[in-house]
């Protein structure tokens, strides 16, 4: 308790009086405004319930006075009528001023005026129809009595607002005498207190008067202990001031430099130091760097890196204990000032750390010797610079991982913000602390409680420092959980990846062999089909791939081969390849090239891959008879090449540009959307951009176009992946032509007495199995099968195979365990083994392991097809004759020089009219077609020898580099047997294709001896010679749903979008029934059902909804539009029949 003198005790006692006093006048006046509040409450509720029974007793005077007019046809009866009604209408705006303030009465009051309106207005018109009806007249049909329910209404009414301020009357009564008991009892109360008080105070002062002597000489006693106390606080003062000043030059956003600057002038300044320098710790090199010093002349004494035990810097640094150095310094360093140089008579070299981990080192000379609480002040502002320089160091790093930590924003603005906020109470700490040290002067008395606050303060401050520390190490979580779902989704995607491709692989296979129709066993239309399974599977094929290649992108696994490459070449390609494209939609499409070096260093696929996916944008939306333009340009950077794509198309508002490069992100996601597309391109341009170095920009207007621009390096930096792992050898690859294998080592391998060769196939996936057994049989091999690993090299050992087509993921003993024991018995190890996985494998690995060659899952019949005929081919198999139509003689003679080193006979013709002499003059097993010849279309050269009846079965490959728009691409569907893209691959692939038809020459029976046993279903009468519209926007839909309803004699007409669904029902009679697709360009499913039923003409036509989504809110839209029945897809064929006839039959 506090040591208060007599003087001051008195008061205290009256003024604790006074201030009782004052306390129960206060509570004394808020009792009686209270009651006051609460009599106001009551006349008001009263005055509502008055104003309500007025209301009631004017509406009665009113109908009194009506009905005694109706039945009297007297006019003074209308007297206290016309008397009431003024009355109604000040009452009732009387009563709505009254309850203003309370929202339920304002209910009850709109009520009450809708009914009295409502009253008022039927007895009006009773009088208004009294001459005209005669009273017999409206007492016949009671319109006297059909005011009876509204005035049941209006009682009702008026009670619940007298029942309403009746329980609030009660409710203030209640508070009325609660109020005035609380008055009484606090006067009491306050009353007893006060005199309590009085006398504790008489017999108080009469004890002090005794003790009053004693006190005085304790007081000197004490006075002498304070003083020392007052010394000892001064300087801990000067220490926790001195602290507060440091931490407040280490506020804010600082890097390690500039907090190294303020932290050594703070310190120097501080304690009067002539000199000091700071060194941070540097983790990766473990030497100390100069980032910091103060008051040098002669910089050259400084060394900017000092090793651990180097000196005295780099010992105290290695010992983590600071070290003071004493005596004659002045052959050590000298000190320049502005007036002369001073000696140094001490230096303090003090370590400081963050969670026991040296951050740096900082040393200090005096001109004399330091004193004690210099060295306090030094040592304990070492800890808050190692929080200090941690925080910037983190900092530094959270700036570094911004880019993939940015799901985790709020949080660091949070963190952030905290850090802010703690330094904020540091500052006012700091000048509470000076406010308490000039308190300390004035009243020593208080000096015990004081300390007691500094040091709950200091603790404060320990806490915060232990919660920011706690918040770094959640960031660090946080980021290491990012690392660990990267690497979840990594195993998700190569899971993916093998589950989708096994079953996939099976489904390409089949269905390429149906459309190949090699037994001759199959009707057109079932081509077809296997046609549109083939391309489908593909589409999915293609799409998987772009999300792995996306993933690969993100984690760093895409190889990059960077060669000398022309700029004018990927120019020149990207022409070829858009051409057409430019031409059938009348785009003025150009190039041009700028001040930029011929040769750039780069990878020109991943270069070409990025500029074709920009242009097919471009494309994609530029209007017909629009401009498309491509500039190589110098990069604003130097040593960089720009790319400038611009268009003059629809472009992109500022709100979706930086959406389009996410993955699966379009500027138009919705159903009515007028272009289609998954929104991977822009995003897999955008990373490969990055991967190459570079990257793209994009300035776009509405309504005004688009222009993209690749930025990358002229001479990119390859790496070490790219360098260390070559390409990984596959089928097309493998070329055993230039290397075939002798017959003595076949001999030695082949068992004695075995004639025809043997290959063993191991394979888990029993159907894909059946199918290479299969193509092993047709092609002249004996095939030998196993489901699993296990027994796999004894069994192979034991048939000593010509060939081993081995899986790598197996039950029991996976690919490579089998491929290794193999390779290890010296009667295997000369068996040529083929590799295939649906996941992925190295290349060195795959060359290591000794196996010959490596298939990705799914495999297409090319590559089947590929690797058995090269496995014949070392038997002898000759090659027949092709014909090359190629404009171009360099690339014709490439390709012809590629085939003849495959034992290809080429003929070369280089127009369309020498190609089509050379067909009549000729016979050929295979034409390989360029559309772009000089003197016709390659289209129309096609056209011309299929109408050639001995040219009908004659295999054509197109070879091409031209975009092809979907009418071009459905006359290629009627001919083609192949189409494969001009890319810097594609030789490989186009020799691929020339074996398979080759090889299908040579091995098929005649057509004519080919049985026919395709007979398609009829299906039911009910349906002949319906006719049904179709509106898809995808052509593969359109021709399998067209090609499946001709079977029942049903008459198809098509339709692309809504608009042109509008337009076929207009231009065609008779159309019995609609399959409305829901996801199309320009007008969706959705609106044209509505626009079909706008019209009377449609309003009955039956209208099935088609669609990919199977939710049931999408099915209660479709219904909404006006559909009357709906369907999902994958279609099944027999519910839509069944739906069919259900609404055709009505």
């Amino acid at each position: 308790m506090l040591k208060l003198n007599f003087r001051t005790q008195v008061l205290i006692g009256f003024a604790l009086s006074i201030v009782l006093v004052f306390i129960v006048g206060i509570f004394s006046f808020r009792s009686i405004n209270q009651l006051q509040d609460n009599q106001k409450s009551v006349e008001h509720s009263q005055e509502i319930v008055t104003t309500s029974r007025n209301v009631l007793q004017n509406l009665i005077d009113a109908e009194t006075g009506m009905r005694g007019y109706v039945a009297t046809n007297k006019l003074k009866f209308l007297d206290p009528y016309n008397a009431a009604l003024p009355r109604i209408s000040q009452n009732l705006s009387k009563l709505e001023s009254l309850v203003i303030n309370d929202a339920d009465q304002q209910g009850n009051v709109n009520m009450l005026f809708t009914l009295t309106n409502n009253q008022l207005g039927l007895m009006k018109t009773n009088v208004e129809k009294r001459d005209d009806l005669g009273l017999e007249y409206m007492v016949a049909h009671d319109m006297l009595i059909n005011g009876k329910a509204l005035m049941d209404s209006i009682r009702t009414t008026i009670d619940e607002i007298n029942r309403v301020e009746t329980r609030s009357l009660t409710i203030g009564k209640a508070q009325t005498t609660q109020a005035a008991y609380s008055t009484i009892l606090t006067i009491t109360t306050g009353s007893v207190i006060f005199l309590i008080i009085i006398v504790v105070l008489f017999f108080y002062i009469q004890k002090t008067f005794e003790q009053q002597k004693k006190i005085e000489a304790e007081i000197k006693d004490t006075n002498t202990e304070l003083g020392q106390v007052l010394a000892e606080n001064e300087q801990r003062n000067w220490l926790l001031t001195g602290i507060g000043l440091l931490n407040e030059k280490m506020q804010g956003q600082q890097n390690e430099k500039e907090l190294a600057e303020n932290v050594l002038n703070e310190v120097c300044k501080y304690t009067n130091a002539l000199s000091g320098t700071l060194y941070l710790y540097n983790e990766n090199d473990e030497n100390l760097d100069l980032y910091s010093y103060y008051a040098f002349h002669d910089l050259g004494v400084l060394k900017p890196k000092i090793k651990l035990s180097e000196g005295w810097m780099g010992q105290v640094a290695q010992d983590q204990k600071s070290a003071t150095i004493k005596g004659n310094l002045n052959d050590k360093l000298k000190l320049q000032t502005s007036i002369i140089d001073q000696e140094l008579a001490e230096i303090l070299i003090v370590p400081f750390f963050f969670d026991k981990k040296l951050k740096g080192v900082m040393e200090v000379a005096f001109q004399k010797e330091v004193k004690e609480v210099d060295k306090e002040y030094i040592l304990a502002a070492a800890d808050d610079i190692g929080i200090a320089i941690n925080t910037a160091q983190a900092r530094t790093i959270m700036h570094d991982l911004f880019e993939e930590t940015q799901q985790q924003a709020e949080e660091l603005e949070a963190q952030q913000e905290e850090m802010r906020v703690t330094n904020e109470e540091l500052l006012n700490k700091t000048e509470m602390l000076q406010a308490s040290e000039e308190e300390l002067r004035v009243q020593q008395e208080e000096l015990r409680t004081i300390n007691a606050e500094l040091e709950e303060k200091a603790s404060l401050l320990e806490e915060k420092n232990q919660a920011i520390e706690e918040a770094r190490a959640a960031i660090n979580l946080k980021v290491t959980e990012l690392e660990t779902t990267g690497k979840y989704k990594s195993e998700f995607l190569a899971n993916m990846s093998h589950e989708l491709r096994t079953p996939l692989n099976s489904i390409l296979v089949l269905a390429r062999i149906l459309k190949d129709n090699k037994t001759d066993n199959l009707s057109e239309d079932q081509i077809k089909y296997a046609s549109v399974i083939f391309n489908a599977g593909n589409d999915l094929l293609t799409l998987i791939n772009d999300i792995l290649d996306l993933s690969k992108i993100e984690s760093g696994k895409l190889d990059l081969n960077y060669d000398d490459i022309r700029v004018s070449e990927i120019l020149k390609d990207m022409e070829m390849l858009f051409a057409e494209v430019a031409g059938n939609k009348n785009i003025s499409f150009t190039n041009q090239v700028t001040n930029v070096p011929d040769i750039i260093f780069t990878d020109k696929v991943r270069v070409e891959q990025v500029i074709k996916n920009l242009l097919s944008n471009a494309f994609k939306f530029t209007p017909e008879n629009g401009s498309i333009a491509i500039k190589a340009l110098p990069g604003k950077n130097e040593g960089t090449i720009s790319f400038a794509i611009k268009d003059s198309g629809i472009g992109i508002a500022p709100e979706k540009q930086r959406i389009i490069f996410e993955a699966f992100q379009q500027a138009d996601g919705s159903t009515s959307r007028k272009y289609g597309g998954t929104g991977l391109g822009l995003s897999i341009s955008r990373e490969l951009a990055a991967l190459l170095g570079g990257e793209i920009t994009l300035s776009s207007e509405v309504g005004r176009g688009s222009e993209f621009i690749l930025t990358i390096p002229v001479t990119g930096t390859p790496t070490a992946r790219s360098e260390e792992e070559p390409q990984v050898p596959t089928v097309e690859s493998f070329k055993p032509v230039s290397e075939p294998l002798k017959p003595a080592s076949q001999a030695q391998i082949r068992k004695p007495g075995r004639t025809t060769p043997l290959v063993v196939i191991v394979e888990d996936d029993k159907n894909f199995a059946d199918i290479l057994q299969d193509y092993a049989r047709d092609h002249g091999y004996e095939a030998l099968m196993l489901n699993e690993g296990t027994n796999a090299p004894e069994f192979i050992k034991d048939n000593m195979p010509d060939a081993v087509i081995l899986d790598i993921m197996l039950p029991g003993k996976d690919g490579w365990q089998i491929l290794k024991e193999l390779k290890a018995d010296a009667s295997t190890k000369d068996i040529p083994v083929h590799l295939m996985s649906a996941g992925e494998a190295a290349a060195n690995r795959v060359r290591k392991e000794g196996a010959i060659s490596f298939m990705k899952k799914p495999i297409n019949t090319e590559t089947l097809d590929k690797l058995f005929n090269d496995m014949m081919s070392q038997s002898g198999v000759s090659f027949k004759q092709i014909l090359l139509v190629e404009d171009h003689e360099a690339q014709s003679q490439a390709l012809k020089d590629l085939m003849q080193k495959q034992g290809i006979t080429v003929d070369q013709a280089f127009n369309g009219q020498q190609a089509f002499n050379m067909l009549q003059q000729n016979e050929y097993q295979c034409v390989i077609l360029d559309l772009n010849l000089p003197d016709e279309s390659g289209l129309d050269l096609l056209d011309r020898i299929k109408a050639i009846d001995r040219f009908a079965e004659l295999p054509v490959i197109v070879n091409t580099a031209m975009e092809l728009d979907k009418t071009s691409v459905n006359r290629l569907m009627q001919y083609a047997n192949a189409m494969v893209m001009k890319t810097n691959k594609s030789a490989d692939r186009l020799i691929d294709e020339v074996n398979l038809f080759l090889h299908k020459v040579s091995s098929s029976p005649s057509a004519e001896s080919a049985p026919k046993t395709f007979a398609p279903n009829k299906g039911k009468d009910s349906l002949k010679g319906k006719k049904v519209l179709i509106v898809d926007d995808d052509m593969r839909n359109i021709f399998a749903l067209s090609s499946a309803l001709q079977q029942y004699d049903l008459i198809v007409e098509i339709a692309n979008d809504g608009d042109e669904a509008l337009e076929k029902l207009e231009a065609t009679e008779g159309v019995d029934i609609v399959l409305m697709d829901i996801m199309m360009p320009k007008m969706d499913g959705y609106e044209a059902t509505r626009q079909i039923r706008k019209q009377n003409k449609w309003n009955k036509l039956p209208v099935i909804a088609l669609t990919a989504k199977a939710m049931k809110e999408d099915r209660e839209k479709c219904l909404a539009a006006g559909a009357n029945d709906y369907i999902t897809k994958p279609i099944d064929m027999d519910r839509l029949i069944s739906l069919m006839q259900l609404w055709l039959e009505g």
